[in-house]
């Protein structure tokens, strides 16, 4: 059986450079650590963090004095100014830097009279920054009939951007139709250029390969849009967290394995998915 990792699979500059962000400063940081969120949306991360003793609050409220640590997707503006002003506490900004051109991007166009609209997923960390920046009047949608379902004034200037980690192909669909139901829009392209090689690539594997395993956590998005597309491509994939949830039946008569994992998955996973593979061939 031969197995295929895919070039791009694991971490993102953007989760590599959190991670290191906190490693490197955490001895130094003032007690006690906690992190607004989770760092990244990926378990065995998270729990590695934790037992460094690092505490994971979901309300600004629960962060008074030590330090507080802001994720890779970033928060509002409006909240890391309120948790500026607390004298006890310390912020460690983790915030990929591609995130922060956008709440930059969306604070620029609001600026000029703009309405922003957003295409990602309303509940995710990253859009609720986004929206932080982009102020009052902003709109959210996850597909193009939720595009055609916003009520749009006529006359109204708009600004279009997307989550990062959103599906390229369907953006630019979004795209094509926002420019011809809109008068005055300006559109960004803010899909991150690693997700996209990233899609492009998964695409590509899982029409070479008999099967494929997508690897990362379910509440990651950028891993469950891997694994939707390369579902289309070959319905023979699966969605594995790490190496335990691998099952022999899966493999019976198939030769050719493709893997990738999402921008949230750690080195070490995919690792012991690869290494439970070389196994199962022996």
């Amino acid at each position: 059986m031969k197995v295929e990792l895919a070039k791009y699979a694991g971490f993102c500059f953007g989760v590599r450079r959190a991670l290191k962000m906190v490693e490197n400063n955490l001895d130094s940081l003032k007690k006690p650590v906690k992190m607004y969120g989770a760092l990244v949306h990926n378990e065995e991360v998270v729990r590695v963090l934790q037992d460094k003793g690092i505490e994971i609050v979901n309300n600004i409220d629960q962060a008074q004095k030590g330090t507080l640590i802001i994720t890779a997707h970033g928060t509002s503006p409006y909240i890391k100014k309120e948790l500026e002003k607390r004298e006890n506490l310390d912020i460690l900004d983790t915030t990929c830097p591609r995130i922060a051109h956008i709440h930059n991007i969306v604070s620029g166009l609001r600026n000029k009279g703009r309405t922003i609209l957003i295409y990602g997923d309303r509940h995710h960390q990253e859009v609720r920054g986004i929206q932080g920046a982009a102020g009052k009047g902003t709109k959210i949608f996850s597909s193009l009939d939720g595009l055609n379902k916003l009520n749009l004034l006529k006359n109204e200037k708009y600004g279009l951007v997307a989550q990062t980690t959103q599906n390229q192909e369907k953006f630019k669909k979004i795209k094509e139709v926002a420019r011809k139901k809109i008068k005055d829009i300006k559109v960004c392209d803010t899909i991150c250029n690693t997700t996209s090689w990233r899609q492009q690539e998964v695409r590509k594997i899982a029409n070479n390969n008999d099967i494929m395993l997508v690897i990362g956590s379910h509440s990651s998005a950028n891993t469950t849009r891997l694994y939707q597309i390369s579902k289309k491509e070959n319905p023979e994939t699966y969605f594995i967290q790490t190496y335990k949830g691998i099952k022999k039946s899966w493999f019976f008569g198939k030769y050719k394995v493709g893997v990738t994992a999402g921008a949230s998955t750690p080195d070490w996973v995919i690792q012991d998915v690869i290494d439970a593979l070389t196994k199962l061939n022996k």
